[in-house]
Order: structure tokens, then sequence, then C-alpha cells
């Protein structure tokens, strides 16, 4: 399956910009609130397969929590069709992607989550301009 989001998020989304995208150990502490992600399908390479329940995209790299914001992992790819995909989750350390069943739910911070129109084909935007005429 190809990750249909690459393209939007530039070079696969993984942060290989400048700075290797590491935080560099700053810990952002639990978000205010967590919504619900999607749900555990099953474990593959050592990472969790989820199927997403929200209307909105994840970050690639977003923080994915347990309901009472307890970080397990973070968002690595995203996978399927555009209105119904799934996603792995890249455990942290101490956590394993094994422990959990199918059906549990994975959270994730509001913030941390994109609209789905962002990734759709936007309408050409018009010239406002004179058109070039004759005469």
């Amino acid at each position: 399956l190809k990750c249909l989001f690459s393209d939007a998020m530039g070079k696969g989304g993984k942060g290989k910009g400048k700075g290797g995208g590491k935080s560099k150990g700053y810990d952002l502490g639990p978000p205010d609130y967590v919504v619900e992600l999607g749900e555990a399908m099953h474990e593959c390479e050592e990472q969790l397969i989820c199927k997403c329940t929200n209307e909105k995209i994840p970050y690639f790299n977003g923080r994915v929590f347990l309901q009472d914001k307890e970080q397990i992992g973070q968002v690595d790819e995203i996978i399927g069709l555009i209105h119904d995909f799934m996603f792995s989750v890249a455990m942290k350390d101490g956590k394993k992607a094994s422990d959990f069943k199918e059906g549990d739910k994975v959270y994730i911070d509001p913030g941390q989550l994109l609209p789905l129109g962002r990734f759709l084909p936007q309408p050409p935007i018009g010239k406002s301009g004179k058109g070039k005429g004759k005469g």
C-alpha cells in the first residue's frame, strides 16, 4: 500500500529537513485533553496498526496516547484510501504493540490533526486582471 499523504506532507512526512526532526530531549508533556484517533487492529514489525476513526488526518510523528493521556508512541505511516485509512504507531520505549487487543482505542492531541480538505484537490484560483485584447 502506498502512503497517500506523503506528497502533501513533503518527503514522506518524516521530518528529514534541517535538524533531522529530533526534539533533542524536549518533553512537551501531556496535552490538556485528547480525542479518539482510532482503534487497534494488530501488531506488525513491533508497530501497532490502527484503523482511523477520526474525520481529520493525524500529523506524521503526532504523539499517540491512551485515554488517560499516557503517551504510547507516535504516528509513523499513514496507509490506505483518503477516506478510509490506517496508520502505524511506532511504540515508545517500554511499550509493546503486542499488549494491545483488537478494538482498543488510541487518542491524539487535537492540535496534531489536520482537516481532510488540506489533502484534497483545490479549485484553481482565477486571475482577476484584465485579459489580453486585440486592438
